[in-house]
């Protein structure tokens, strides 16, 4: 997602502790009522500055708004909780200097889903660190979703911890040019832990890091209308078991699904220096699946600069498998061995670049023997029971 989100204008504001919750509302910025308890089935406000607030995994929150996790607050999730979303501009986001804990495990992991099961229904959860942007000298910028600042200097920088998530329905859309992702990392840092997040369902990319260092591990998304996993704006990370596929029930649709990877840097200035400079994450051991509709059939779109480095790639079903665009992106991929063990399976084109550009053909080598995210094509061991998935492979994902 390259858009601007408008504003969604609360006037909600709570402060909570274990044995009171306060939550405000203003008609003007001057005005304030107070009310003495949460409601879970009005879930929406700000976790004020100073706050720690727990949910009940025993209660379903019904999120019917924004909800902000403020600098200096911190905002609990345990395993088991479920979060419906009402339809629209609802959204959990986590401001810069605030930090959430979803401490999902394997058998009982955090759902956000939306009241209705279809693509796009409500927002989704947006994380904002101190990390680097590449867009300023400062490192900072100003985010798409919820339209605050983030990042900074500090590329360790820690939001809490995200762990064995499901977010489902995400992607809402305010007009055709502004939607959300299922998780969005503004300039999140690597103290932050993202592990065992799967993003189903969804109207825009599953998942998308805006600069930042922030590692993620056991990535799992299906079904989304756009990118699977998309970076920009010097975002420099690792990610490792990554298994991303389109769904073939929404192949005849508008939004069939795109990229299974879009990379760029933020834009395409012949020099990138500010915060972290150009991408360049890591990404070993992922396998992407698509088909053959619509325009954007790539598995791996790497552009505007981006650098990286991928190892043990599998690469299924689509009109293209690695799609390079723009000279400082030609440059590094042929200065030396940045794609390892690539395996494509029915590829139509293996590699493509866009005139001018130079031979790529020797850029990435191959290995007929590579497993991907683990299990080939197939769905990966460590992606079953906590999804809700037993199984799933190319057929799943085109007819």
């Amino acid at each position: 997602m390259k858009k601007t989100i408008l504003r969604a204008f609360l006037c909600f504001s709570l402060v909570a502790a274990f044995s009171s919750t306060a939550i405000s509302c203003s008609s003007s910025d001057d005005t304030e009522e107070s009310v003495s308890t949460l409601d879970p089935t009005n879930f929406q406000g700000k976790i004020a500055a100073g706050t720690t607030l727990t949910l009940d995994p025993t209660k379903e929150y019904r999120l019917t708004g924004k909800l902000s996790v403020e600098n200096g607050a911190t905002l609990v999730i345990p395993a088991g909780t479920k979060v419906v979303a009402s339809e629209g501009a609802t959204y959990l986001i986590v401001e810069r200097g605030g930090k959430i804990f979803i401490n999902g495990t394997a058998a009982n992991p955090v759902v956000f889903e939306g009241a209705q099961n279809k693509q796009g229904h409500w927002g989704g959860l947006v994380v904002l660190g101190n990390a680097p942007s590449n867009r300023s000298a400062s490192g900072t910028s100003t985010s798409e979703l919820g339209e605050l600042i983030y990042g900074g200097t500090n590329t360790a920088d820690n939001s809490g911890s995200i762990k064995y998530v499901v977010i489902k329905n995400s992607g809402f859309k305010y007009n055709p040019e502004k939607e959300f992702n299922g998780l969005s990392l503004f300039g999140v840092g690597s103290g932050t832990a993202v592990s065992y997040v799967y993003v189903t369902d969804g109207a825009d990319d599953g998942v998308e890091c805006f600069g930042g260092n922030v590692n993620l591990d056991h990535i799992v998304v299906t079904g989304v209308g756009d990118d699977s996993f998309d970076w920009t704006e010097g975002y420099n990370g690792t990610v490792n078991y990554l298994y991303a596929a389109r769904k073939k029930e929404y192949q005849n649709a508008a939004e069939p699904g795109n990229r299974g990877l879009e990379a760029d840097t933020q834009d395409l200035e012949p020099n990138t220096t500010n915060g972290n400079g150009a991408s360049n994450p890591t990404i070993n051991n992922a396998t992407f699946l698509g088909n053959t509709a619509g325009s954007e059939s790539q598995a791996l779109k790497i552009r505007a600069g981006s650098q990286g480095k991928f190892d043990n790639i599998v690469l299924a079903n689509f009109s293209t498998g690695l799609d390079f665009e723009t000279d400082r992106t030609y440059t590094w991929f042929t200065s030396g061995s940045y794609i390892k063990n690539v395996k494509f399976v029915n590829i139509t084109t293996p590699w493509k670049s866009k005139a001018p550009a130079p031979d790529m053909s020797g850029v990435f080598t191959t290995n007929a023997s590579a497993t991907g995210a683990g299990n080939g094509t197939a769905l990966p061991d460590w992606a079953k029971g906590w999804t809700g998935l037993t199984s799933f492979d190319v057929t799943n994902a085109m007819n």
